[in-house]
């Protein structure tokens, strides 16, 4: 008799997961993707770029006193790939990972081309934005303008 061996289990689940995403991102990327509306309605970023984009990288958005912070998560992408732009107040960082021309044996780093898309607020200080690339993770800068503060509005109530 064989005896249970929950990480086999736990394992196989895993790759029928894997295999489900996977599969699901295949179609969206194609265009088949059943969730779609019949005009092909897609979220604001996907719609408004004329190129099609393989992967979403992930990005947290911070704001200090001074300054927004985009930060993406780009591992294992070379700096000379990326490309950021500002354009009618709208942030733009595309890329692409190239496939190694190795054997693949297990793949899960997504791959092909990036594309992030954010709005800019008119507060922010366009000529004076920089970013920094390091271990993987790119951070935007983007200065507010001196003189742009928030102010506090009393609301009287009778």
């Amino acid at each position: 008799m064989a005896q249970w061996n929950p990480l086999h289990d736990l394992m196989s689940l895993q790759e029928r997961m894997n295999q489900l995403f996977e599969d699901a991102s295949q179609r969206r990327a194609s265009g088949r993707d059943p969730q779609m509306g019949p005009h092909g309605i897609q979220d604001v970023e996907a719609s408004e770029e004329v190129e099609g984009t393989d992967w979403y990288p992930a990005a947290d958005v911070y704001e200090d006193a001074g300054e927004y912070t985009v930060a993406v998560d780009l591992p294992g992408i070379d700096r000379a790939v990326i490309d950021i732009g500002v354009d009618d107040n709208r942030l733009t960082i595309r890329g692409k990972r190239v496939t190694p021309d190795k054997a693949q044996h297990r793949v899960e780093c997504p791959r092909g081309s990036f594309l992030r898309t954010f709005s800019v607020p008119a507060s922010v200080d366009q000529k004076d934005i920089r970013a920094d690339y390091k271990d993987g993770v790119l951070q935007v800068h983007l200065p507010k303008q001196p003189g742009e503060k928030a102010q506090r509005i009393e609301i009287k109530v009778s």
